[in-house]
């Protein structure tokens, strides 16, 4: 009914909407990059922990035991 009373309302308000979904769309798709990213980059910078008796020590650990 909108349609037929107002026409270049409605097909702006189209879009509008398609406009907004596109960039709602590339938006999520940089999010799921930035997260593989992440933890691509978080994998390659775990380093393994070593039990010391009943202590947790990472490799690097300066403290005399």
């Amino acid at each position: 009914m909108l349609s037929q009373m107002d026409e270049e309302l409605v097909l702006a308000c189209q879009l509008k909407l398609e406009e907004e979904d596109s960039r709602s769309i590339a938006a999520a798709e940089r999010r799921r990059v930035t997260w593989e990213r992440l933890e691509a980059a978080a994998i390659a910078n775990v380093q393994p922990i070593a039990v010391v008796g009943d202590v947790l020590a990472s490799p690097a650990c300066s403290v005399a035991c």
